[in-house]
């Protein structure tokens, strides 16, 4: 019995043995956890060849992986994913905005930027009026130059969403909420019944929106900027002409770039705020900045003072580059230029004078975008935010969709590099981004408004010089700082409050978590055969990889 016994035992531990190698050296190997919305998200998986999706909505991101898992490429899945937050989030994003897109393909030098911003219109305009959105050129470009699958089969779970519903969660009531008093509520049944916010748990059915999707999948771009859907909203805004619509154009370009902890940089270019965020993130790296894991006044500190600096260049220098011939991205963004800046910070002094926004909308934060990161099975990445300007935009419906107020991101200044002309597309605070090594990829980017570059920098600082794990990077605390203001996430060390009154702050606990962003990521690690993202719970985001 006693041999038997034995025999079993060194059974039980050569099985256990075996299997424990079988997963660390097989296919992949995948955790899940289930999040607070009742899906599964995706933890680490073991293989440099997964795919997979983050996005700040649990149905895109289903939508996204279904393509995926279909043949289709990142291509692919961004047109759905795109269509899809249009519809679930629909104070975020859709086809009355717009947005850009890096596209980065895994055998190239450098990421595509594709950009479909809002325009001002060609006929004049002032900040109460449109933009003209660009998300459907936008959609349909992307599809005819990258895409595998036909536009039409792309668009139909945004229409099944809209015409079948889905359960209403807890941030569309709140976003309902805080966006009604520029809304017709009276108007807008399906969002306010009986002229009552929606609960939770309700079901959402937007058959106007339904229907005009439908006639873009029949009709393509032209039914939006030529057809149908335009006719409607020259019907809305009558300062609008026919032409404002057909002349719209989607482009093409490079990525803002620089260098940071190793990595090569790359973000949206301008008038977008990619060159703000390298060069907050190459003046952390020129100040040691790594210095202060430890010392969190200081760590603050520098954050809030090399954020004044790039917030204010972005103001003097930043602007659509088709309209001015101020200084390149590339010039903005060299180590040079980026070490003046830093060269002009103290560690013990809190400067003043640093401007963070001119524009209309910074008397009323334009706070709201959605930001998604894609990976293909041949590892090209996608990292994208798209947005509407404020929660719901303008307010105003047409067609079943929100028209974006991108105007009030103009400028109120004539001499401003972002001032109002026709056809200009206004400047932004978004940041989509993708850093690389050679073997390790991070897609980036976060909605938040004028937080974006500053919360941004925040995680990738901590993630990247201060050896944090990235999960660790995001679930942080987080601040904001503008002029001697500081908002705290979470409430700071008495002795922490106290040094930095002493230099002249005022400290501000701001507890909405949404105000501090919602990181969405996505992480190829080839040196160590690793797939990984991140979905901040700030928001309603999740991630998944293959089963």
């Amino acid at each position: 019995m006693g041999n038997k016994k034995l025999m079993i035992i060194l059974t039980v531990i050569v099985v256990a043995g075996l299997v424990f190698v079988y997963t660390q050296q097989g296919m992949f190997e995948e955790e899940v956890t289930t999040t607070d919305y009742g899906v599964e998200q995706s933890e680490t998986l073991n293989t440099s060849d997964a795919y997979g999706v983050s996005a700040s909505h649990p149905l895109a991101v289903e939508a996204g992986m279904k393509v995926l898992e279909e043949g289709g490429n990142a291509a692919d899945a961004a047109v759905v994913v795109s269509y899809v937050l249009g519809v679930v989030e629909p104070y975020g994003s859709g086809i009355g905005g717009g947005g850009e897109m890096l596209v980065y393909p895994h055998d190239a030098e450098e990421p595509t930027v594709y950009e479909y911003r809002e325009t001002a219109p060609e006929s004049g305009a002032e900040p109460e009026t449109f933009a003209i959105p660009g998300l459907v050129r936008g959609m349909e470009d992307l599809n005819n130059d990258l895409g595998s699958m036909d536009m039409e089969e792309l668009i139909q779970p945004a229409i099944d969403y809209a015409e079948e519903g889905f359960e209403v969660d807890g941030h569309l009531v709140d976003r309902l909420s805080k966006g009604s008093y520029r809304m017709n509520v009276s108007e807008l049944e399906e969002f306010f019944p009986n002229n009552d916010i929606l609960e939770v748990g309700d079901t959402l059915v937007q058959p106007e929106l339904a229907e005009t999707l439908q006639q873009i999948q029949e009709g393509g771009a032209d039914a939006f900027y030529n057809g149908p859907i335009a006719d409607q909203i020259l019907e809305h805004e009558e300062t609008l002409t026919a032409e404002d619509l057909s002349s719209y154009t989607a482009e093409t370009t490079e990525a803002a770039h620089g260098t940071f902890a190793g990595y090569d940089v790359y973000s949206a270019p301008p008038p977008l705020a990619g060159v703000t965020l390298i060069q907050s993130l190459q003046m952390a790296e020129q100040l040691n900045i790594a210095s202060t894991e430890d010392n969190q006044r200081d760590y603050i500190h520098l954050i809030g003072e090399i954020s004044k600096r790039s917030y204010d260049d972005r103001v003097e220098n930043v602007g659509d580059r088709f309209f001015t011939d101020a200084m390149s991205a590339d010039e903005l963004t060299s180590p040079e230029y980026t070490q003046q800046m830093a060269d002009t910070i103290s560690l013990d002094e809190l400067s003043d004078d640093y401007e963070v926004n001119d524009s209309v909308s910074d008397e009323e934060d334009h706070d709201n975008t959605t930001h998604f990161v894609i990976v293909d099975q041949d590892g090209t990445m996608v990292s994208a935010t798209h947005t509407l300007g404020n929660f719901f935009g303008s307010g105003a419906d047409v067609a079943g969709f929100f028209m974006n107020n991108q105007m009030e991101n103009f400028s109120q200044r004539d001499e401003s590099l972002n001032s109002i002309e026709p056809g200009k597309t206004p400047r932004s605070f978004t940041s989509p981004t993708i850093l690389t090594n050679g073997d390790r990829m991070i897609g980036i980017g976060s909605p938040g408004g004028k937080r974006i570059p500053m919360v941004m920098t925040q995680v990738l600082v901590k993630h990247l010089m201060f050896d944090e794990p990235i999960e660790q990077a995001v679930d942080d605390d987080r601040f904001y700082i503008e002029g001697n203001d500081i908002f705290t996430e979470g409430e700071l060390d008495t002795d922490v409050q106290s040094s930095l009154r002493a230099r002249g702050y005022e400290i501000y606990n701001q507890t909405e978590h949404d105000f501090y962003g919602g990181i969405q990521a996505l992480i190829i690690d080839e040196e160590s055969n690793t797939f990984d993202g991140i979905a901040d719970d700030r928001r309603n985001g999740i991630w998944k990889g293959p089963e």
